[in-house]
């Protein structure tokens, strides 16, 4: 009854003032060690994330110009590219151009070119530098394994390949550090 008594008589509990300056300082240094453990995954996190992008967009461009010359016959020539309208040794991380070489000289004249693609990230990509000529059948011109490396400039331990062999099969493969892990494979 005594409970119910103060209750009614008027008496209150004192009002809460909120955070001490103490609690404040101890929040913010459980927030800044929290961010500075995420920040770094979170930045790996979208470093992968790029090279599996810039990875699926050169798969995607091998398995395109592997059926065009498949569809139409003809052979089909895809190779890297700073510019978009001609061919560049060793310039994958810039982008690629597809063409129908019609007239045989080896270069993309502007009326043979299918597809330009580009890409914009951070992303340094070499490996083979010269172009990949697929023919009819699906097959291609070369006698070895074209193996193209994209890595993410900042965090090279964030790498895959693209492999494309003879007889036109296209892999892909995640590299972790200094191993071969396979992740996708396209391509008959």
């Amino acid at each position: 009854m005594s409970e119910r008594k103060g209750l009614l008589s008027g008496r209150s509990r004192p009002a809460s003032r909120g955070f001490t300056i103490v609690e404040f300082v101890i929040s913010l240094v459980l927030v800044a060690i929290t961010l500075s453990l995420a920040i770094p995954a979170l930045q790996q996190f979208a470093a992968n994330n790029q090279v599996i992008a810039a990875n699926n967009t050169i798969v995607t461009g091998l398995n395109m110009a592997r059926s065009a010359a498949i569809t139409t016959g003809e052979d089909i020539t895809i190779c890297p590219s700073q510019n978009g309208s001609e061919c560049a040794e060793d310039a994958w991380d810039n982008g690629w151009i597809v063409f129908n070489d019609e007239n045989g000289n080896g270069d993309a004249d502007e009326a043979e070119i299918i597809r330009v693609v580009t890409i914009e990230s951070d992303l340094s990509a070499s490996g083979f530098g010269e172009s990949i000529v697929f023919e009819s059948d699906g097959t291609t011109d070369m006698d070895a394994n074209a193996t193209i490396t994209n890595c993410h400039s900042a965090r090279s331990s964030s790498c895959m390949q693209v492999m494309v062999n003879q007889f036109g099969v296209i892999e892909s493969h995640k590299q972790v550090l200094g191993t071969e892990e396979e992740t996708e494979e396209e391509g008959s």
